[in-house]
């Protein structure tokens, strides 16, 4: 970066370049004719630390006045140093409040910080804005839904003013949640046409965080439970009836539990239709 300072004066003056108080050179310049001097001070690896200092250059022929003196305060357009997440929880738990700061340092004049989850705009919760001299910090503030289960939460930081200035951070979230469940007749079956004898299953269908430690299956509000003389057969998630009669109609759900709660499906009505 070059520093020049143009000089007129008979004889020809001598400069000094300063930066603050330090002196950093000494010396004459360029005569460019009628009493104009060129002096040229050159920084060859202008590196940040040289934000906001100022250069100053004295021109000076004679002991019997103050020299003439300009100076230049040095802006630069900087990218940032770091972008980091203030936390990285190892667990969140689904709709309680959690806050979570994202810092970037060194981004000079400006900083852009935003909110991804999975590479798409965060929408949800509040974002409030800190700056302090060269740190700014986004702070969030949020209630996890188990939607937001497995997703990357990620902020990133640049300065809008640069291009390929962006710095990033980001956590999965792991959220913590009561089961959600569905009951649902098997897929192969249509329920409006069961007939006494037919072979009838349920299927119920869990998320759940952590993973479901039991389940249980209630028709008419009574528990059922495995009992394969009478064709009753429970495997994991899935209810199966063999050779129905009319006394197995009625509502049947099924509920899951884990160290967050315990949830019941809606129920779904089995209707039998009987031979006479």
């Amino acid at each position: 970066m070059p520093l020049v300072l143009v000089a007129e004066g008979r004889p020809e003056p001598t400069v000094t370049w300063l930066n603050g108080n330090e002196i950093m050179q000494t010396g004459g310049g360029v005569s460019m004719g009628r009493h104009v001097t060129v002096n040229r001070l050159e920084i060859s690896k202008m590196t940040r630390t040289a934000l906001n200092n100022t250069y100053k250059c004295q021109a000076s022929n004679t002991k019997l006045v103050p020299p003439a003196e300009r100076s230049i305060r040095v802006d630069m357009l900087l990218k940032p140093l770091t972008t980091a997440l203030s936390t990285k929880p190892k667990q969140l738990v689904s709709d309680q409040e959690y806050v979570i700061a994202c810092n970037v340092e060194g981004s000079v004049p400006e900083t852009d910080i935003k909110w991804m989850q999975n590479n798409r705009p965060f929408t949800k919760g509040k974002i409030k804005i800190i700056n302090n001299s060269s740190l700014v910090s986004s702070v969030l503030s949020f209630r996890p839904h188990p939607d937001d289960d497995g997703t990357i939460l990620k902020c990133e930081g640049s300065n809008p003013r640069l291009q390929n200035s962006v710095l990033e951070d980001s956590v999965i979230m792991n959220i913590l949640y009561p089961p959600q469940v569905k009951l649902s007749l098997g897929s192969t079956l249509n329920p409006a046409d069961i007939k006494e004898g037919d072979d009838v299953y349920f299927e119920c269908h869990i998320k759940a965080n952590p993973r479901e430690h039991r389940i249980t299956w209630s028709h008419d509000g009574q528990p059922v439970t495995q009992n394969l003389t009478s064709g009753i057969i429970i495997s994991t998630r899935s209810l199966v009836l063999q050779r129905v009669g009319r006394f197995h109609s009625g509502s049947y759900a099924c509920a899951a539990a884990n160290d967050r709660g315990e949830t019941q499906s809606d129920p779904v009505a089995l209707k039998i239709h009987c031979k006479y």
